[in-house]
């Protein structure tokens, strides 16, 4: 009480601040706020702003009592600067807790847009009806529950919105997908019957010759018995000769017919290889075609993403720190207004009005 009376007996005008003050730090002592519930943060921030309104008064007292004399005006100064630092300290307390709620309300928001958009871009990069079927399958059963909390209308809207898309670019992939097949399938069936025929038709035409050179030789065989029977006495040993002659003929002939089916079915199986080859070698180069059709556009796709991706990061960026900007300015001022003697509410008041256009000719320099 020494140190009270000798402070307020420098200053007489301060003598209802410091009544005011052991009150108020008696009461701020044993306040206790429930932060987190809408309730007691609102408490808190009505009991701050008593205080600011205390110190405010101050100010104002300060500036009356200064006027009367340098002297005086500099133990009001350090008297006021002491005052406030003890307010303040008291302002610190809350205003820490309401700074930190805050922030995680900040984080909360802000991993729930990122959520958002992943829940937006589902199945974007995959391509084949496998991988998006997969992604549809993922997608699902995914449950938009309350942990979604405020942004849960949005995400059971995205996730429509992502499934319909899945689900249109899925059947659109397995029919040309089916497509594909369809004519793979078509050209080795041609091929095949390509090669039937062709072998068809090199077997017919032996067949043809070997009956031909069978023809040709029983005529002869024929001719010649009629020739020998005609000399049969004069020609024994002649006919014998015949005999002999059309025999190794006929063995000649049977000779020939079957090196000519050997060397048909070696040419009829030398073309089925080739053709075999040839039809696995367009496979494969169909095969790479694709592959390579379908990594261009897996990367246009990944290229586009990543664009979108940052022009949302820039944008995001932008309005971030537009919106920092605008809070410095206004909280500059505040201060001016609070400075010049206005009420802080009321001074929030002005800069709010003026901030959303409701004040005609009158705006903030941002």
């Amino acid at each position: 009480m020494d140190v009270l009376e000798k402070e307020v007996s420098a200053v007489a005008e301060y003598r209802p601040f410091y009544a005011q003050l052991v009150e108020l730090e008696q009461k701020n002592a044993t306040l206790v706020f429930d932060y987190e519930s809408v309730k007691g943060n609102k408490e808190a921030r009505s009991h701050v702003h008593a205080l600011r309104q205390t110190k405010g008064a101050l100010e104002r007292t300060r500036k009356e009592a200064k006027a009367e004399s340098l002297r005086i005006g500099r133990a009001i100064d350090a008297e006021a600067e002491e005052i406030k630092a003890r307010i303040e300290a008291m302002i610190g307390v809350h205003q820490e807790a309401i700074d930190a709620i805050e922030q995680r309300e900040k984080q909360r928001v802000a991993e729930l847009s990122r959520r958002l958009f992943d829940l937006r871009n589902t199945g974007a990069v995959e391509n084949t009806a496998a991988d998006l079927a997969a992604a549809i399958a993922a997608l699902e059963p995914l449950v938009i529950g309350a942990d979604w909390e405020e942004f849960r209308e949005q995400a059971l809207d995205a996730k429509d919105q992502s499934l319909q898309t899945l689900r249109r670019r899925h059947a659109d992939r397995v029919e040309v997908e089916a497509r594909e097949a369809e004519l793979a399938r078509l050209r080795a069936e041609a091929a095949e019957r390509e090669r039937q025929e062709r072998e068809a038709a090199i077997a017919r035409a032996a067949e043809e010759r070997a009956r031909a050179e069978a023809a040709r030789a029983a005529q002869e065989a024929e001719a010649r018995a009629a020739a020998e029977r005609e000399a049969a006495a004069r020609r024994e040993l002649e006919l014998k000769l015949a005999a002999e002659t059309a025999e190794r003929r006929r063995v000649e002939a049977e000779q020939r017919a079957e090196q000519e089916r050997i060397d048909a079915a070696a040419r009829a199986e030398r073309q089925e290889q080739e053709a075999k080859e040839r039809a696995e070698r367009q496979a494969k180069e169909a095969a790479a075609a694709a592959e390579r059709q379908a990594a261009e556009a897996v990367r246009r796709e990944q290229e586009r993403v990543a664009a979108e991706q940052a022009a949302a990061a820039a944008e995001l960026a932008r309005r971030e720190a537009n919106k920092a900007h605008k809070t410095r300015i206004n909280r500059a001022a505040l201060a001016a207004l609070v400075a010049a003697g206005l009420p802080e509410e009321c001074a929030k008041q002005c800069i709010t009005l003026i901030a959303t256009g409701k004040v005609p000719a009158v705006s903030i320099a941002y």
